[in-house]
């Protein structure tokens, strides 16, 4: 009888969390850096809905919109907003609400609301218009007062940029209310600090990066890790001397030895990789050959016949995995003759590239390169991409790696380390972070 009252839900408690993001802002309609994005990500699913979620199968599933129609060749979309439906300042959603929240995230979109439904409109077809619909920039939020207003689970109590979040939940949420009373994220955490205040019993849930998984497993640790969906990568924005010449680009891509920074410096956590979505997520990852090629790699540097200065590489100071990976990148590229510096991104914010990691967002292979296209300053993808079969999402990455600007190194787990009171932690495949289902054991129970 214990043993079973021991796994029996509570309500209440404050789930303790810390991060080493800044998140200087909530709102999707504002951009961040890619490595803010899945603490945003996991935000806006706790403050907001969707109008569109997926199933276990990445299947568009209704959740602000009870249903969805397209005619006229998927140039126009009519979807029904769910009734009964609250924010968390106590007005009912409406479609006006949905129309401005979506028109304020893409103000290319052609969106206007009607009596119970919201119609978009659009020259071109839209025919994953609704798995679109199901990232997690498309949260529907008000922000008619000057603060974001959601419809979620939890709603905002306090946030201080780089400094702290506290959700509160939602009472009348209208999918059930929240087991947690509160969540409470500290912000600007490195993750050896992470580490020891979880092992202090000060935090309930931290973030471990992929050479630390191993080891807290090790000593005994609850360990959560997804999917490899992270992309890292390195990437060379347009006009940025000294790598203008997609000829010196394609030989660092070729230079790289991944399998090595796999093994070595992500301790096998990863996979290595020359796409931009996992093979779990797209199917033809392999299609990408990452496999090092020095020769022909030597070759091409040959070929730029010019005086080359150093590429600068800069990187996250505050993340010591970047700043490995980015000295074993100028190594590699130093074996076919081509010379890169790294730099912390602080001091030198005219690097000829960077060092980036991105979250995938989604399970849903055309949702999750959207995702990571937007994540690269404003990428967009091809116009190939039509509708989301195989063939169209691999042109359309071909597209996007084709003049190496994009040269992927590894997709890596996001993985958390959790305190014995956490349970029903179910996170999606991809990541982020399930609170919404979370519940936490009482103390004299946990201690058993």
């Amino acid at each position: 009888m214990v043993a079973h009252a021991a796994t029996r839900p509570h309500y209440g408690g404050t789930l303790r969390v810390e991060s080493r993001a800044a998140l200087p802002s909530l709102d999707p309609s504002q951009s961040i850096a890619p490595a803010e994005i899945a603490l945003r990500d996991s935000v806006l699913s706790l403050i907001g809905d969707t109008l569109v979620a997926l199933d276990a199968n990445a299947r568009p599933i209704p959740r602000l919109a009870t249903r969805w129609q397209s005619d006229n060749g998927n140039k126009r979309w009519q979807f029904w907003i769910r009734p009964g439906v609250f924010l968390h300042n106590d007005a009912s959603l409406t479609p006006a609400h949905v129309a401005q929240s979506l028109a304020a995230i893409n103000p290319n979109w052609k969106v206007r609301a009607n009596s119970d439904y919201i119609i978009f409109e659009s020259e071109l077809p839209l025919p994953e218009l609704p798995v679109e619909l199901s990232r997690p920039s498309y949260t529907i939020l008000s922000r008619a007062s000057g603060q974001l207003v959601g419809t979620g689970p939890f709603r905002i109590e306090d946030f201080q940029p780089a400094r702290r979040l506290v959700l509160r939940a939602n009472d009348d949420y209208w999918n059930g209310r929240p087991y947690l009373d509160a969540i409470n994220v500290t912000l600007s955490v490195p993750l050896r600090d992470q580490a020891l205040h979880l092992q202090l019993g000060q935090v309930d849930l931290i973030e471990l990066a992929p050479d630390q998984v191993r080891r807290t497993s090790q000593d005994n640790r609850r360990v959560a890790t997804s999917a490899p969906s992270e992309l890292i990568a390195m990437v060379v924005p347009n006009g940025s001397s000294p790598a203008e010449d997609p000829r010196l680009r394609q030989a660092i891509s070729l230079a790289i030895d991944r399998v090595a920074i796999n093994n070595t410096l992500l301790q096998r956590q990863g996979e290595p990789t020359a796409a931009l979505l996992p093979q779990w997520i797209s199917g033809y990852a392999f299609l990408f050959p990452s496999n090092r090629d020095l020769d022909r790699a030597r070759q091409l540097r040959a070929e730029v016949h010019s005086a080359q200065a150093p590429v600068t590489l800069a990187y996250d100071p505050a993340d010591a995995l970047a700043r490995t990976i980015a000295e074993r990148v100028a190594v590699n590229a130093r074996d076919a003759g081509i010379a890169i510096q790294p730099v912390p991104a602080m001091t030198n914010n005219g690097a000829a590239a960077k060092l980036v990691r991105i979250p995938a967002s989604s399970a849903n292979s055309h949702a999750a390169l959207a995702s990571i296209a937007s994540s690269l300053d404003g990428a967009e993808l091809p116009r190939v991409l039509t509708a989301g079969t195989p063939e169209n999402l691999y042109a359309a990455e071909r597209a996007l790696l084709d003049d190496f600007r994009i040269i992927p190194l590894a997709h890596v787990p996001e993985s958390f380390a959790l305190s014995p009171r956490i349970r029903n932690w179910t996170a999606p495949r991809y990541g982020g972070l399930p609170l919404h289902s979370v519940w936490l054991e009482a103390a004299q129970e946990a201690a058993k």
